[in-house]
């Protein structure tokens, strides 16, 4: 009896550490939720910030919230053009420039849109993409100023 209350105690004394180890590289691996504000409603977003990210974009993901969305962000400011490749639910696609201005808006894009690609009409550093209507719904207008809030 002594020697299983002796390893029970040793497994558990090794397993800990490593059990919270795993633990802790997951929520590093995973990084806080990440919000974008307008009009005083917050989406929270999926943070696309690589080449390989921002190519894949929401193709092939599942619908989103009225709440959710997904946020490019680029390292320089340009006029990226976005399109509805494999894309399985209509989104608005907003612009917005580095000092978090709306810069051009798209409403209600089709996937049957694609192969057509969407420009801005000014340079624009950010792009937020959210579930179709939303736009609308916050009245959003160019010029409208957002806000970026991480948790």
């Amino acid at each position: 009896m002594r020697k299983l209350l002796f390893v029970f105690i040793v497994t558990i004394l090794v397993m800990g550490p490593v059990s919270w180890y795993k633990v802790s590289q997951i929520y590093i691996s995973s990084p806080p939720p990440f919000s974008v504000i307008i009009h005083d409603k917050a989406y929270v977003v999926e943070i696309v910030d690589t080449d390989a990210s921002r190519a894949k974009g929401l193709s092939l993901h599942a619908p989103l919230f009225s709440n959710e969305g997904m946020l490019f962000i680029f390292e320089q400011p340009g006029n990226y053009g976005f399109w509805m490749k494999d894309m399985l639910f209509p989104i608005d696609i907003i612009w917005i420039d580095a000092d978090l201005k709306v810069t051009h808006i798209e409403k209600s894009l089709s996937p049957n849109t694609y192969p057509k690609l969407f420009y801005p009409t000014t340079p624009s550093k950010y792009v937020l993409e959210v579930s179709a209507g939303e736009s609308e719904k916050l009245n959003l207008k160019i010029g409208d100023t957002v806000t970026f809030v991480k948790k």
